[in-house]
């Protein structure tokens, strides 16, 4: 009896929210990682620890993990941010955030990196969940299908 009710809570808990949701995208680091072994990538370092509040205001009692890579030389406008938000409302404001980076790397580019306005208008910023992206490179394409087959697996 007591292992047929094991059985069913762990059947029936998934149902109530419990566990990790489907689809749901690894953390930050971890998706960086999977993005850098599956797409060719300029060299780039992260700065989420020197830079991502003075590049978007997302200070770090908004988030859970939070990856901010920038190429390490060059004046090519790559930018990847990844952020996982404490909760809804946090990955909410983060998105707005990360729309409004993209806005001014745009506004930017029309200025002073003419020869980079495909890329920059390329860019997107993505939610998926609790997990907020801002991706500037000239592999996007490749990119979301890294982020879309990380959540078909975790899916299943």
């Amino acid at each position: 009896m007591r292992r047929y009710l094991a059985v069913v809570i762990v059947l029936i808990l998934p149902l109530f929210g419990c566990g990790a949701p489907a689809g749901q995208l690894p953390p930050p680091a971890e998706l960086f990682a999977a993005v850098q072994a599956q797409v060719e990538l300029p060299e780039m370092v992260d700065t989420a620890e020197t830079d991502l509040e003075a590049l978007t205001g997302i200070g770090p009692d908004t988030y859970d993990g939070a990856v901010c890579y920038r190429l390490l030389e060059g004046t090519a406008p790559d930018e990847i941010i990844i952020v996982r938000g404490r909760d809804s409302a946090a990955a909410g404001a983060i998105q707005e955030r990360l729309e409004k980076r993209l806005e001014e790397k745009r506004e930017a580019g029309r200025l002073y990196l003419i020869e980079y306005q495909p890329m920059l208008q390329a860019g997107v910023v993505r939610r998926d969940g609790l997990t907020v992206s801002l991706i500037v490179s000239g592999q996007v394409e490749e990119i979301s299908r890294v982020y879309e087959n990380l959540q078909s697996h975790s899916a299943k």
